[in-house]
């Protein structure tokens, strides 16, 4: 069983997701998915607004399925539903098993995202499931250079595993190792660092370490933009409860998430890897 059994690409016109889904599937890792090209259309005052709306959905999900050629094990299909789009994309998620969400990201910071009403915030702060970001001006290229950013959460871990089986099977492919540390007191016996280069050893994977000391989410910006990596890999909390959907979330909002902080600044796309053992 794939990792990602169910890819929901959530489709919006701007072609970024689009492209992202194109390279995905050019990888061995989705090789055998599904992907679902998601469209929401907001609830409109009168029925004339809506049928045309409706139509609009339709077109741009035919014109997008047209660009996918015929790939073997892969299986696509377009669902266009009426409501909420932030709210339809979850609900898609949760309804199929082992998904990713692929969506695109305007780059907005986390108070001004909240206030604007993003999708894709809202869906980064709600969805349990990995997610991958795509800011609408990124460069997207095949992902030979994949940095993972480490620390000792659980989350981490499954990012490097995320990590290796996305270059599974591809040759002259590489994994950057991103280890931040607030100070330098713990840099002589860096046991998460250690064990991950063994790991790619083991696996005979081409890496390289990137380290540095101070503020987790600048650095790990900075060291993705040094080592022009193609995507990152990080782990990211379980942002929130089901049951505070409708609930603003300013327990974070005076606060410094580093996952907030990597999702606005970085320049390549970014995987989030969830994991509800996780503090941010």
């Amino acid at each position: 069983m794939p990792r990602f059994e169910n890819v929901i690409a959530a489709i919006d016109g701007s072609g970024t997701t689009e492209q992202m889904i194109h390279t995905l599937l050019s990888l061995p890792a989705f090789a055998k998915c599904n992907v679902t090209l998601l469209h929401a259309v907001p609830s409109q005052t009168s029925a004339e607004d809506m049928r045309t709306e409706w139509q609009k959905g339709q077109e741009l999900l035919a014109k997008t399925l047209q660009s996918f050629p015929a790939q073997p094990g892969v299986k696509i299909s377009t669902q266009l539903v009426e409501g909420d789009p932030k709210v339809v994309v979850l609900e898609v998620a949760e309804s199929l098993p082992d998904p990713l969400i692929v969506m695109g990201s305007r780059g907005r910071s986390r108070i001004v995202a909240i206030l604007q009403n993003s999708v894709s915030q809202y869906v980064f702060q709600l969805s349990s499931c990995p997610m991958l970001l795509v800011k609408d001006d990124a460069y997207i290229k095949q992902p030979n250079r994949i940095m993972v950013a480490l620390n000792n959460s659980p989350s981490s871990q499954e990012a490097l595993s995320t990590a290796m089986e996305l270059v599974a099977g591809i040759s002259g492919t590489q994994i950057f190792l991103a280890r931040v540390q607030l100070d330098a007191d713990n840099q002589s016996s860096d046991t998460v660092l250690n064990r991950a280069i063994d790991t790619l050893r083991h696996r005979q994977i081409g890496h390289q370490v990137f380290t540095a000391i101070g503020d987790p989410g600048t650095e790990i910006v900075r060291l993705a933009e040094q080592s022009n990596a193609d995507l990152l890999v990080m782990g990211s909390p379980d942002r929130r409860p089901t049951i505070a959907r409708s609930i603003p979330d300013l327990d974070r909002l005076l606060g410094r998430s580093i996952s907030d902080y990597v999702r606005v600044h970085i320049g390549c796309p970014v995987l989030m890897v969830r994991s509800p053992q996780d503090t941010d």
